[in-house]
């Protein structure tokens, strides 16, 4: 990369992947810093302290009280890549106001502020064990964003080869946990000199993936043409039950009807035989019925 790229690499590097993990590192830190036991007032204030700690990180300082502000971390990427994806507003179906998954990650924050006062401890980390989940999406949003750019688009310019190749590098690792297949094809795809990036191939690997990360499809949503006031081609919202490493709940749906019928008939059958043995079938020969 020139000057321009390098440039890219450094910022967004900088807060979503240094950052994002330094949050996740002060999540962490007030679990290990909570007691269950608590006797006297106060006694997890050092829990709760790190744990606002992870907010301010998640947020930064420039946000203002209600979100409204030109913030440069994960909460403004979230609500840059919900206008993206119309993945905006309370029922995550708008392409303006606040990102959906920042309204779920601060639920998830308050939650979890709640348990770490009350000792809580073990549902603290399911707070935040949900939360890292969640800040996830906007790093499956900027790689399908980019990809979408340099393949659909014909962007090769080097500003989006490089914001394509971070946001890659920051999410690979949850993605290689589910498949190591499925994150050798988004890597060879959005690696620094790619020589080619399918957008197909990209969104099929994380689609294929959602369940095992704790992402829903909805949750991701589309590249969204706000003109045409349409997704783009081949950019639809993702479908998780297209997974093969988590659930497939059609295989499930599909599965438990063929099993409760086959049940069904094979209770019915046994009934058949016992009737049978007993000297008194289901069904009688029509001339035994009338003598």
């Amino acid at each position: 990369y020139d000057f321009i790229g390098r440039g890219e690499a450094f910022k967004k590097g900088t807060a979503y992947m240094s950052v994002w993990m330094y949050v996740i590192r002060e999540l962490e830190d007030a679990i290990d810093d909570c007691n269950v036991e608590c006797n006297i007032d106060n006694c997890n204030e050092d829990a709760v302290h790190a744990w606002d700690e992870g907010v301010a990180f998640y947020t930064g300082s420039e946000e203002e009280k209600d979100g409204s502000g030109s913030g440069a971390l994960l909460y403004s990427l979230a609500d840059k890549r919900c206008a993206n994806f119309k993945t905006c507003g309370p029922e995550g179906d708008s392409v303006s106001g606040t990102s959906n998954i920042n309204i779920k990650i601060f639920s998830e924050f308050a939650a979890g502020q709640m348990n770490l006062n009350l000792g809580n401890c073990d549902a603290a980390r399911v707070n935040k064990d949900r939360i890292s989940e969640l800040m996830g999406v906007p790093l499956v949003q900027g790689v399908l964003r980019y990809a979408h750019k340099i393949d659909s688009l014909a962007d090769n310019s080097e500003k989006s080869k490089a914001e394509g190749a971070v946001f890659a590098a920051a999410i690979l690792p949850r993605l290689h946990a589910c498949s190591p297949g499925a994150a050798a094809t988004v890597y060879e795809n959005m690696k620094v000199g790619a020589t080619s990036t399918s957008l197909s191939a990209v969104k099929s690997a994380f689609e294929k993936n959602l369940v095992c990360m704790g992402i829903a499809g909805d949750d991701v949503g589309g590249v969204y043409d706000i003109d045409a006031g349409a997704f783009f081609l081949g950019a639809a919202p993702m479908n998780e039950n297209k997974t093969s490493g988590g659930v497939n709940i059609l295989g499930i749906v599909l599965g438990s009807v063929l099993g409760g019928v086959a049940l069904i008939a094979m209770f019915g059958f046994v009934y058949m035989m016992k009737r049978e043995k007993s000297g008194n079938p289901m069904f009688k020969n029509p001339d035994e019925v009338i003598a």
